[in-house]
C-alpha cells in the first residue's frame, strides 16, 4: 500500500478529468461537475469519490488548502487492491461551506457522516498529507476502533515564530496564537493569482486548469473570520495529541508508515522519527525526488 501511495499515475488522471474538464466554465459561471457523489452532512453537501472495492477502506486527507483531486495520482494504485475515498472539507472544491473552517471537530464530524452510509466504509486506513496529519492522528485519538492503520505524508507540528524561534502551536498561549494571526488582505494578495501545482503542468490542457478553478473559487469564498476558530482547534488538538505521545506506544501497535520527501527543512528528521515512534508497528520511508508539500492556506 505504500508503494502505491509513491506511484502515480498520470494516464488515470487525465482520463478521470478530462470527462468533465472540457466544460471548464470562466470565473462567472457554474462549476465543472464533481468527480464523485455530493452527500448530505446535516443540510448541506460534502463533495465524497470512492473507487475500487474491498476492506479496508482508504480515507485520504489532504493538506491545508488542498483538494481531493491531489490524491488523484495515486487513487488509481489504491483502487486496485481495495476501496478508497477521497473528499473535499467544507468549503473546498465542491462542498458546501460550514459553519467552521477546518476545525478538527467539523472535519471528523464531515467525514464520519459522509462515510457512514459506504457499504464498505469502516474498518479505514487514513492517509493524512501535511496538516491533513492533524486531522486523521485526531480522529484516530478519538475513534481508535474505527482505524486499522494510518499513513503520515510529510506531517509536522504546526509552528510559528515568536522572538526569531520557532515555537510549536501547543505552547502558544491563546491571546498570542490570535495576534500572530495575519490579515486576510495577505492571503487574498497571495493567492490573487492561483498556479496549477507543477506536478500537474505534465498534464494535457484542460486538465490542469481543474486545480486553478478550484484554488482560485476557495479564496474568493473563503471567510476568513472564521480563522481564530480554526487556529485555536487545532492548538487544542495538537495538545491533547501530544500529552498521549507522552506514552510509549500511544497507538498500541496501529501499524503506521511515515512517508517523507528528500531535503526537508532543518529539525524535520527528528519531528518524523518522533511521529514514527508512536507505534511499536511502525516504519519510515523516503520518497525520492518528491516535491515540496502541497498546502496552500499555511
Amino acid at each position: 500500500m505504500t508503494k502505491a501511495l509513491i506511484r502515480g499515475s498520470l494516464s488515470f488522471f487525465a482520463f478521470r478529468f478530462l470527462a468533465f474538464a472540457a466544460t471548464l466554465p470562466a470565473a462567472d459561471q457554474p462549476a465543472p461537475a464533481p468527480p464523485g457523489k455530493l452527500v448530505d452532512v446535516g443540510g448541506r453537501k460534502l463533495h465524497l469519490y470512492c473507487t475500487g472495492q474491498g476492506s479496508p477502506t482508504v480515507v485520504p486527507e489532504a493538506g491545508a488548502g488542498g483538494f481531493s483531486i491531489d490524491w488523484a495520482l495515486v487513487e488509481t494504485e489504491i483502487a486496485n487492491t481495495t476501496c478508497v475515498c477521497s473528499h473535499d472539507r467544507a468549503g473546498y472544491g465542491w462542498s458546501d461551506p460550514g459553519p467552521q473552517w477546518d476545525t478538527v471537530e467539523q472535519v471528523a464530524h464531515d467525514r464520519e457522516t459522509a462515510l457512514k452510509n459506504e457499504p464498505e466504509h469502516s474498518p479505514c486506513v487514513l492517509v493524512g498529507e501535511s496538516m491533513g496529519g492533524l486531522f486523521v492522528r485526531s480522529y484516530q485519538h478519538e475513534h481508535p476502533d474505527q482505524v486499522v492503520g494510518m499513513v503520515l505524508v510529510d506531517t509536522y507540528e504546526l509552528g510559528i515564530g515568536s522572538n526569531g524561534k520557532r515555537v510549536d502551536l501547543r505552547e502558544v498561549p491563546k491571546e498570542q496564537l490570535q495576534a500572530n494571526l495575519p490579515p486576510p488582505s495577505s492571503y487574498r494578495s497571495l493567492h490573487s493569482r492561483p498556479t496549477c501545482p507543477p506536478r500537474l503542468n505534465k498534464l494535457p490542457e484542460p486538465v490542469p486548469t481543474i486545480p486553478v478553478w478550484l484554488e482560485r473559487t476557495f479564496f474568493e469564498t473563503l471567510e476568513f473570520n472564521k480563522g481564530p476558530a480554526m487556529m485555536e482547534s487545532w492548538r487544542s488538538a495538537y495538545t491533547i495529541l501530544h500529552q498521549a505521545s507522552l506514552t510509549p506506544d500511544s497507538l498500541a501497535g496501529l501499524p503506521l508508515v511515515v512517508l517523507t520527501r528528500e531535503n526537508v527543512i532543518e529539525g524535520e528528521p527528528k519531528r518524523q522519527t518522533d511521529l514514527a515512534r508512536l507505534s511499536r508497528n511502525s516504519r519510515k520511508e523516503m520518497a525520492v525526488g518528491s516535491p515540496l508539500h502541497s498546502d496552500r492556506a499555511t
